[in-house]
């Protein structure tokens, strides 16, 4: 045990003046450094045990920790959102039908924000393929029909497709994000139904760019395209 003088005292207050002492566990004061204490009117303690140790983290409360991963992606996903509204909007101005098919879109992928780890269904999707992406490819990463170029924006319809290839990048950097996000959780899988959805929507806004330029081919399937952009 160990005790504490009043000279000890006197030599920490008069280093810094305090107004309050906790004596540690395991220590006592002796009789006149009690009455130092009490005459200078200083605030008198005592420490426990517990007190004196290092709290052990709370399993519990580590795994209430917010995942900023998860909250990013929330945001990257509301937008997503933001910009097929204002792609449709955009294009009622210059092709209704076209902008129907992007507010359908929209529609789907709000239908992914409601079921986020939760899977989807795909009851409401109307795109069955084209020429160059078949049915079995559909819910994969089909890549670019083609690239989209300075050459493109320069067609009637250039102005739509550079919208909907901008829709289309922002849909496949959130996919990347969305596996980012699940790669950083240990205990949780890969959204890989909210993926495949994802994967969809980009093949589907493919599909509409081709049909957008004009042409009468796949540009898929077009070997002389292929050479132009590459």
């Amino acid at each position: 045990m160990k005790f504490i003088t009043e000279m000890e005292l006197r030599n920490m207050y008069r280093l810094e003046p305090f107004t309050s002492y906790m004596v540690e566990h395991g220590s006592r004061l002796t009789p006149e450094a009690r009455q130092f204490l009490t005459d200078r009117q200083i605030t008198l303690s005592y420490g426990t045990q517990e007190q004196n140790q290092e709290p052990l983290p709370n399993p519990e409360r580590q795994a209430k920790k917010p995942d900023w991963r998860r909250g990013k992606l929330r945001c990257q996903m509301q937008s997503v959102s933001a910009l097929f509204l204002l792609t449709g909007q955009e294009l009622l101005e210059r092709d209704v039908l076209l902008a129907q098919k992007v507010l359908e879109l929209s529609r789907q992928f709000s239908a992914l924000q409601k079921r986020e780890g939760g899977g989807t269904s795909t009851a409401d999707l109307s795109f069955q393929g084209c020429t160059g992406i078949t049915a079995d490819v559909l819910f994969e990463d089909a890549g670019d029909c083609f690239e989209v170029t300075e050459f493109h924006i320069q067609l009637e319809k250039g102005r739509e497709i550079a919208l909907l290839h901008r829709l289309r990048c922002a849909l496949r950097e959130l996919g990347f994000a969305m596996l980012e996000a699940a790669a950083g959780s240990p205990q949780e899988k890969p959204e890989e139904p909210i993926v495949a959805g994802i994967n969809f929507m980009i093949n589907e806004l493919s599909s509409l760019i081709c049909r957008t330029t004009g042409g009468g081919t796949c540009q898929r399937q077009n070997p002389l395209h292929t050479a132009i952009n590459s």
